[in-house]
C-alpha cells in the first residue's frame, strides 16, 4: 500500500486554497443566500501553515449587498466551490441555524476542511 507523504498533504492543502475560491452560504433548504469569492474582504483563510485543518472565515451583515432575499434570512450551512456560479460543492458544513433579522445583525462563519497530516 502506498502512502501520501507530508509533501503530498501540503500539496493538497495548497491546491484547496488556490482553487476552491468561492464560499456559499445557504438556508436550511440548501438554497443559496450568498456566494462570494475568497478574495472578498469579508472572507479570510485563517489556517496555519502545515495545519491539518484549513479554515475559511466569512463575516456577513444584514446590510451586505448580494444577499438573496430580504430580511429575515436564516443561514444554516456553508459550501466551498471552484466556480462562481453552478458547479458542485467540494465541502459542505452545516451549523446551528442563525436568523439574521436586521441590517445591523452580523454573522461570523468558520468553514473547516480536514486534510490528513503526516506527523
Amino acid at each position: 500500500m502506498n502512502e501520501i507523504l507530508t509533501a503530498g498533504y501540503q500539496a493538497i492543502r495548497n491546491y484547496v486554497q488556490a482553487n476552491w475560491k468561492y464560499i456559499e452560504l445557504r438556508n436550511a433548504s440548501n438554497a443559496p443566500i450568498l456566494r462570494i469569492s475568497t478574495s472578498d474582504p469579508r472572507v479570510t483563510w485563517t489556517n496555519l501553515a502545515n495545519a491539518q485543518t484549513l479554515e475559511l472565515t466569512i463575516v456577513v451583515k444584514g446590510s451586505d449587498a448580494g444577499l438573496s432575499g430580504s430580511l429575515p434570512l436564516t443561514f444554516a450551512s456553508s459550501a466551498l466551490f471552484d466556480v462562481a456560479t453552478g458547479g458542485s460543492p467540494y465541502s459542505v458544513e452545516s451549523f446551528t441555524p442563525f436568523a439574521m433579522e436586521a441590517p445591523e445583525d452580523q454573522l461570523t462563519i468558520k468553514h473547516q476542511v480536514q486534510i490528513p497530516q503526516v506527523v
